[in-house]
Formats: structure tokens, sequence, C-alpha cells
């Protein structure tokens, strides 16, 4: 728990420094970056398709990152509804990429190699060991998603839907409120394409914590 206060603290303390510079603003739930604020440039970053992917690489008119780590319970009960929304959203200018940015070796590329074919993820999926783009953009919890419209601000941020869901230890996915009613991440998208204000743009992220190294000395 001890470990969990300090990674999370970590994150509040740079964003209160940012704050204090003007940088940035925080949300209401994020404590580094508010709507509006750009998305953070990234470089090479390796892929589970052999790939490697920068920011500069993305034209499309929306796009979705979304922090994941495999081996929280977390993302494996939402990983069936985050391939459907990728399935959803074939044929529109929109690019999802999964980040995992956590060191244990389940978290690796290795593993994330093995678990992308696992989950049948039909999207870019990326290792950055930095840490710098989840640092950047306040992420404290996997799964946790950042929407970006064609100018690269942010317009959501927060859950997939209003029903956070687990994998159990027996195989079952466990929705905490049932079925889910609210597409927070897939309404956001719509309503960016259709040229619209963004409705609810901010949602408090649940699942396992980012594991962000600690600074040595």
């Amino acid at each position: 728990m001890l470990i969990r206060q300090l990674r999370i603290a970590a994150v509040v303390v740079s964003a209160g420094i940012l704050s204090a510079s003007g940088a940035l603003v925080a949300g209401e739930y994020n404590a580094v970056l508010d709507i509006g604020a750009p998305m953070p440039s990234f470089k090479s970053l390796p892929a589970t398709d052999g790939s490697k992917l920068s920011s500069s690489d993305l034209d499309e008119e929306v796009v979705i990152l979304v922090f994941l780590a495999n081996h929280c319970p977390w993302v494996k009960g939402m990983d069936g509804d985050l391939v459907k929304l990728v399935d959803s959203l074939e044929g529109k200018d929109v690019r999802v990429v999964g980040v995992s940015v956590n060191h244990r070796q389940e978290d690796r590329l290795p593993a994330m190699v093995k678990h992308a074919a696992n989950a049948g993820y039909n999207f870019t999926y990326v290792f950055d060991e930095s840490q710098e783009l989840g640092r950047q953009l306040g992420a404290t919890r996997t799964p946790e998603y950042f929407v970006f419209d064609k100018d690269r601000k942010l317009v959501y941020m927060g859950l997939l839907h209003n029903s956070p869901a687990a994998k159990r230890r027996d195989g079952n996915i466990n929705y905490t409120q049932g079925e889910p009613t609210d597409f927070y991440v897939s309404d956001a998208v719509a309503e960016v394409l259709a040229g619209k204000p963004v409705t609810v743009t901010e949602t408090r992220a649940h699942g396992c914590s980012v594991e962000y190294e600690q600074p040595e000395g």
C-alpha cells in the first residue's frame, strides 16, 4: 500500500509543479492535465507487431490512447469490450493505440505480444519503457482512456463505459454496475466526428494502479 501511495504521489507532485508554472491545469479526476491539453509527442515506441510507432505517424481525425497492463484483472475483464470498440470503429478515421508502461515482466513487450494474441487485440499495442507518456498524461489506472481530436487536443479521459469489469479467477467477467449503459469513449468519438462538442469529458478511471518507477536517490 505504501509503495502504491508513493507511486501516485509522484504523479501528483509533478502535477503541482506543472500547474504552478502555468504549463498545464489539472482536471477533476486527473492531477496533471485538463480537457483541451495537447497530446504529448512520442517517438519510436516498440509495438507487439514488430513495428515502431511515433506520434507523427498518427494522422487520423481521432486518436484514442488507452493505458493497459497485461497482469491487471480489470484490463483482462475489459479486453473484450475494448476489442468490440475497435471493431465498431472500422471504416472510421479513428486510431486506437494501447500503451503499457509498467516494468514488471508480465507487462513488458514479450508478454504483451502473447497477451495481445490471446485477447485478440485488433489495434496497435506499444511499450513505453521510459513511462514518459503516462506521466505526461497523468495516467494512474489501467485501463484508462484518453481521446484526442484532429487538432490533437484532449476531449475525453477516463472510463470506457460506466460499468468497469474484472476477470475473476474462475474466468468469469464481473461487471461492477451490471451491463454498461453509458459508453463514454464511443460517444465522445461520435460527437467529435460529427463536429459536436463532447458531452461527457471526464470520468474517474477504475482499475489497477500504474506502476511508475521512483527516481533513484
